[in-house]
């Protein structure tokens, strides 16, 4: 006969060595540290109970004291689930706690109303009885809870998860074995106790095993129901059977509450989903106008499309004309109102057959479905006679403009993108022509092919160095002597020829290019000047800053060094900005200028006198050199508003301590009128057109030595 020890020790060892092995794992592990050692002390509850049943004596009677440890390992699954899954799913909702309660309740109506009569006369009733069952009850819970753990994954598990779910589905099976012969009074059969110990190894090499990062579950869709709605058909149909052929009092209460949870459960997914359609509406409306956005635009736009067919519909993009301007005078508010009448103008001039959105800004697009040219012509005369009537906008009467461009489908494409973009090249037609509408025409949408082949070639003459400086002098006006020179590019371009700045700069502004380019153009000019002031001709030379520069803080950085590599001070650099920059990013802009300022060179604000100017920016920015703008000085000599206003400017500019330079000088009688004003420096054709490095000198020489340019004001 086998001795007390050596049975103990039989049965015991392998589940405590791998109750160890699980906890071991779990001090090491850096995830999930918690699940698993509410798995490994699941695992040593087995272990204990196991071996107490081993002991002489400790398994006699079912049910034993060791099953009240046994019953441990349970509630720590159950509680080591709920530590995995707070780090897999968003949050833990109440339909999740509901859920559990159902399947608690479900469970233990099947198993009442099975085993309940089987359970008491085993155990004579009470609460052995109820010990007995609490086995069975888990057990279903326990698979169920691989199920929906399964079912919510896809079907897709990683091998860690597999396992875990093996080694559950396993002690499952070996408690069927062993509550099966309790309530029979018979010996266990040995494939009980094999199951018990692969259990238990099972889910050793699960806590050994290597883990992926864990990957998020949401809680939505038809998987979430699957519990609730198979828990309460089968609570029904207890309730149903109890009706023709009574069944146990317990079976019943359970299935009741069941269905009761159940209820509730539904009761709360009601109100969920009405909060969910709520946030999608939300989701898909403007909150200023209650106009669609722009998300439920492009579906509607797509489902219209998608069913099409042979059929036509139209979509237009509409844009107000100087929205910018009534920001600027009356604040953001009052573009807020007006923004707001403006949406039911608008879907009064459309009506219901159509759909009305606000895609941004000032920025709204329609969709007429079944509309042709001639609809959507209508509908844009509709929406530029509603805009005639004035807005009252905090007391005061605003009139506003917009411009319309449409495109039709299938015409002018077929798809959601391109409709959208040639409606917006319309609609750019209309606002440069001034017509209020335009439909798509493609014989006129060169533009946007050509800009991007432009751009592609731009590239790359970077690389190939293709882009060049021409120099046009600054000249005294007190001294008639060059003072320095302004740099403009150019690109000898390999097939076009020489290419002044308008034909591709205008392309470039609002692309990634502009930064490199703006440096390139920045470094060659101060080669150039550190060899001309080699050849002992003192100059200084002016560099157009451009927006994105503007806005990076390591500008001041590049410039300086830069200048460290070609010698030369900082005085002799001027950078021109103009205020329209300062517009995109005030604070990093103002950020970088100080910068630039205190490193020594010099700031120019550059066409002063149109767009944005104001003495607000006169007097903030930290420019010491102010430029006229060419328009007014080019007809000064016979213009008296144009040389009121360049006489103004040029004396602000002197009381505010900065140099006055004047662009566009044409004329004798120009350059004279600039010096009587008291203009420090002009440039212009009247002097010398932007010419080639190597022709520079010559003129700054011819001057000097002649002193051509010396303006007579006796």
């Amino acid at each position: 006969m086998r001795s007390p020890v050596v049975i103990v020790v039989a049965a015991g060892t392998p589940v405590l060595l791998a109750a160890l092995a699980v906890l071991a794992r779990a001090l090491r592990r850096p995830d999930d540290r918690g699940a698993w050692l509410a798995l490994g002390l699941a695992v040593l509850a087995q272990a204990i109970g196991a071996i107490w049943l081993a002991w002489p004596g400790g398994g006699s009677t079912f049910p034993a004291h060791a099953d009240y440890v046994l019953l441990l390992f349970f509630p720590l699954v159950f509680a080591a689930a709920l530590l995995f899954a707070r780090r897999r799913l968003k949050r833990l909702s109440a339909a999740l706690w509901l859920d559990a309660a159902i399947g608690t309740l479900g469970a233990a109506a099947i198993v009442a109303q099975l085993l309940g009569e089987t359970a008491d006369r085993a155990t004579g009733g009470g609460s052995d009885a109820v010990i007995a069952l609490m086995y069975p009850m888990f057990d279903v819970l326990l698979v169920v809870m691989v199920l929906v753990a399964v079912t919510l994954r896809g079907w897709l598990v990683s091998p860690v998860w597999l396992l875990l779910g093996v080694g559950l589905m396993t002690h499952a099976g070996a408690d069927v074995g062993y509550v099966s012969a309790g309530f029979v009074g018979e010996q266990r059969p040995l494939w009980v106790p094999v199951l018990g110990l692969i259990s238990p190894v099972v889910i050793a090499v699960a806590a050994w095993s290597r883990t992926a990062e864990p990957r998020k579950v949401a809680l939505e869709g038809w998987r979430t129901l699957v519990t609730p709605t198979v828990l309460a058909l089968v609570a029904g149909g207890l309730l149903v059977t109890d009706h023709f052929n009574r069944t146990s009092t317990p079976a019943v209460l359970l299935a009741g509450a069941t269905l009761v949870f159940v209820l509730v459960r539904m009761a709360l997914t009601f109100v969920e989903n009405t909060e969910l359609h709520h946030s999608r509406a939300l989701a898909l409306t403007d909150e200023l106008t209650g106009l669609a956005n722009r998300r439920a635009f492009h579906e509607a736009l797509r489902e219209e499309l998608a069913e099409l067919g042979d059929g036509r519909l139209s979509v237009a993009m509409v844009d107000l004309d100087r929205f910018k301007d009534l920001n600027d005078t009356l604040g953001h508010h009052a573009g807020d109102q007006l923004l707001a009448l403006l949406a039911t103008r608008l879907e009064e001039a459309v009506g219901s057959s159509g759909l009305v959105a606000r895609l941004g800004g000032d920025e709204f697009a329609l969709l007429l479905p079944d509309a042709g040219l001639a609809r959507t012509a209508d509908v844009g005369r509709r929406i530029g006679s509603a805009l005639q009537t004035p807005f009252e906008i905090d007391g005061l009467e605003v009139v506003m403009d917009a411009s319309v461009g449409a495109a039709l489908a299938p015409d002018h494409g077929t798809d959601a993108a391109s409709l959208l973009q040639h409606a917006d090249v319309a609609m750019y037609q209309a606002k440069e022509a001034r017509t209020g509408f335009q439909s798509y025409d493609p014989s006129r949408d060169r533009h946007s092919r050509e800009r991007l082949q432009l751009i592609a070639e731009l590239r790359h003459a970077l690389e190939r160095d293709e882009l060049i400086l021409h120099y046009q002098p600054k000249v005294n006006l007190t001294t008639g002597l060059v003072d320095g020179v302004e740099a403009l590019v150019r690109w000898q371009h390999p097939v076009h020829g020489l290419r002044g700045p308008g034909a591709f700069l205008p392309h470039a502004e609002h692309t990634a290019l502009m930064r490199p380019l703006t440096l390139h153009v920045l470094e060659t000019a101060l080669r150039q000047l550190a060899e001309w002031r080699a050849e002992g001709l003192e100059l200084h030379i002016a560099v157009n800053l451009a927006v994105q520069n503007l806005l990076d803080l390591r500008t001041p950085g590049q410039i300086t060094a830069a200048l460290q590599r070609h010698g030369l001070p900082p005085h002799v650099l001027t950078l021109e900005v103009t205020e329209s920059l300062m517009l995109h990013d005030p604070q990093r802009a103002g950020e970088v200028l100080a910068d630039l300022k205190e490193l020594g060179v010099g700031l120019a604000l550059d066409d002063f006198g149109t767009g944005y100017s104001s003495l607000e920016h006169l007097k903030r920015l930290p420019v010491n050199e102010l430029k006229i703008d060419k328009s007014f000085v080019m007809a000064m000599d016979r213009d008296p508003a144009d040389r009121a206003i360049v006489a103004s400017t040029a004396a602000l500019g002197r009381s505010l301590g900065l140099h006055v330079v004047a662009e566009g000088v044409e004329s004798h009688a120009a350059a004279s009128v600039l010096a009587a004003i008291g203009c420090d420096l002009a440039q212009g054709f009247y002097y010398s057109p932007p010419v080639p490095a190597d022709q520079l000198p010559a003129l700054v020489r011819a001057a000097r030595d002649a002193q051509l340019g010396v303006i007579d004001v006796a």
